[in-house]
């Protein structure tokens, strides 16, 4: 009877949603607890993309190449571009896709800056090279949890329908079927929640004491190229945003007006990395502020000019 096989594609559908949420959620898991290292020659573009993503990476090249007096910062928020200053290849990486996201008028403000060059092909190649390493989970696979809860809301919602059309004809043997498939979709939906997390744990372990050398008195500081990158200005900003920053004109951008609510390139507190991955394309997704668990870092032989 037509009823049947609506109880049928119910089933199929319901246990489909199922378990395809439950396989995601455990490569999730995997992912998050897999026993990755951070080099200790990681650039400070990598360590501020690990911290906070694409904008907070963005960010921290801008941070230095203001304090190194290769860009000019206005009190408006205004950046610009000295002529003179870069010579045909001088500019490398991130730093030239920065000034070329300054456009010919080698002017513009800050929050559109590193928005742009957050897009650029140099700082995706930031973030492909660490998800080849493993440090940053990818894209898709976080994508993939909420599609999954998506699809079992879907599920509950449709499960019902052989229960009405079997109480709408007076057939009311198998009503409860209906209602069980959508109690199970609608529990699963609610119970395995999606992984806000964009770094498995060892990496968000890590940057958490990468952020507390800063505390610490120069003799109980930990060795090695990473933890004295961490200490410089440009470490700082990598690690906490543009609001980490001492200069108060870097602070003073820490506004609204300035950015997008909450961007992680100043400073949000979404420093746990469970700020959610969508924060890594928008205001929390960048890192541009502070907070955030996935972007920065300095060369370890570079670390120390571009933090001082």
């Amino acid at each position: 009877m037509l009823y049947e096989g609506l109880h049928l594609a119910a089933l199929v559908l319901t246990a489909g949603a199922i378990g395809y949420r439950l396989v995601v959620a455990v490569r999730i898991m995997v992912t998050l607890r897999a026993e990755v290292m951070i080099r200790e020659d990681l650039s400070v573009e990598e360590l501020a993309y690990l911290a906070g993503g694409p904008r907070r990476a963005a960010a921290t090249v801008l941070f230095r190449m203001v304090r190194q007096g290769r860009l000019v910062l206005a009190e408006d928020g205004t950046v610009t571009v000295p002529d003179g200053v870069y010579a045909t290849g001088a500019a490398a990486g991130a730093e030239e896709a920065l000034v070329e996201a300054a456009g010919i008028s080698r002017t513009e403000r800050v929050g559109k800056l590193v928005a742009r060059t957050a897009t650029s092909g140099a700082v995706r190649a930031v973030g492909d090279r660490l998800r080849a390493e493993g440090l940053l989970i990818r894209p898709t696979l976080r994508r993939a949890q909420y599609r999954a809860r998506r699809l079992l809301w879907w599920s509950a919602a449709l499960a019902p329908v052989p229960t009405v059309w079997e109480v709408t004809a007076g057939t009311t043997d198998r009503w409860w079927a209906g209602v069980v498939l959508s109690a199970g979709a609608a529990l699963t939906a609610l119970l395995v929640k999606p992984s806000p997390a964009w770094v498995p744990h060892r990496v968000r372990s890590t940057l958490g004491i990468l952020r507390g050398e800063r505390e610490r008195p120069p003799a109980w500081r930990r060795t090695g190229a990473l933890a004295a990158l961490a200490v410089t200005p440009v470490g700082a900003v990598a690690l906490g945003g543009l609001s980490a920053a001492q200069e108060p004109e870097f602070r003073e951008l820490v506004t609204p007006e300035t950015w997008r609510a909450g961007d992680p390139a100043f400073g949000d507190g979404s420093a746990t990395g469970y700020g959610m991955f969508a924060h890594w394309g928008s205001c929390g997704y960048a890192g541009v502020c502070g907070g955030g668990d996935g972007g920065g870092g300095g060369d370890v032989g570079g670390g120390g000019s571009a933090g001082e």
